[in-house]
């Protein structure tokens, strides 16, 4: 047993070569586990999920995908933050030194993938009961942001490939006109959470199309895809392009098939909507930071 999670689970995080399909079913199982729980804790505590609570939530997807980046930069010995920004620069009074020093940063299970989500997750979750008891709850997106704008901030002075960060950005929009028109067509409710989920699925597909397919072959760094459906994908169509439009047409389908559903009260409505676009938004972000700054 001990050899078998080494394998297919340990060995993947320490050699930094993304996933299998056994990892990716036992993390999805394990993290489809905890959402229903989370869910069933929420309702106990009488915690309204509607459209403000996944507002609410944004800005943590936002901080474990900009945090997974900094350790992207800084935790890998080959490339290091300190190293890679010349640690003699003064930006922010040596700010990258005293990160570098700290190792906080550095690989490891819970600065990775999927333990830094778990890490943010919980973080989130905690955060939420507690600010719901002392009816705090609108003091949530505000610790979000701040945690978000602290890693952002020390990604600024990596950051350079701007012209490819920007079609990202106009390839994700695309789906989610897309989207909007889809679902004016369809008589299907379209609020600014639908539309959110379809872009966040879009800046996944098109992040991972743009990073993988254009800017590796015109780069020195080059990026592979870590995951097992979208490689399948790419592999059976022979362009990562249609892991991208697979993306919008899977957003817009799940939007379609949860605001037709009959099996599902508001409130749950709500929660699946926040748990697919944490599904698109996190690698999302990542990737697009990622690729922005070059690391």
């Amino acid at each position: 047993m001990s050899d078998f999670i080494y394998e297919y689970f340990i060995r993947y995080i320490d050699e930094h070569i993304g996933y299998n399909a056994i990892n990716t079913v036992t993390y999805a199982l394990i993290a489809l586990g905890f959402a229903y729980l989370f869910f069933k804790v929420l309702k106990k505590y009488r915690i309204k999920i509607d459209e403000r609570f996944i507002y609410y939530i944004i800005p943590f997807i936002l901080f474990g995908s900009a945090m997974r980046v900094v350790t992207d930069a800084s935790g890998d010995p080959r490339v290091g933050l300190a190293n890679k920004l010349a640690l003699n620069s003064d930006y922010l009074f040596g700010l990258y030194g005293k990160i570098a020093s700290t190792h906080l940063y550095d690989y490891g299970y819970f600065t990775t993938t999927p333990g830094v989500y778990v890490v943010v997750g919980l973080l989130t979750f905690f955060l939420t009961l507690l600010l719901g008891r002392v009816k705090r709850i609108n003091l949530l997106p505000k610790i979000g942001l701040v945690l978000f704008l602290i890693h952002f901030i020390i990604l600024i002075p990596l950051m350079k490939n701007f012209s490819y960060a920007f079609f990202i950005l106009v390839l994700a929009l695309i789906g989610t006109v897309v989207g909007f028109l889809a679902f004016g067509f369809m008589k299907v409710k379209n609020s600014w959470v639908q539309n959110l989920l379809v872009f966040s699925h879009s800046l996944d597909g098109a992040a991972t199309y743009i990073s993988v397919e254009i800017f590796s072959a015109v780069s020195e760094m080059k990026y592979f895809e870590q995951h097992v459906l979208s490689n399948a994908i790419s592999s059976a169509f022979g362009s990562m392009f249609f892991y991208y439009l697979i993306k919008v047409i899977f957003a817009i389908a799940a939007v379609v098939l949860i605001e037709k559903s009959e099996d599902m009260d508001k409130e749950e409505r709500n929660y699946v909507l926040l748990l697919l676009i944490i599904f698109g938004l996190a690698p999302g972000v990542r990737d697009f930071l990622r690729l922005l700054a070059g690391v």
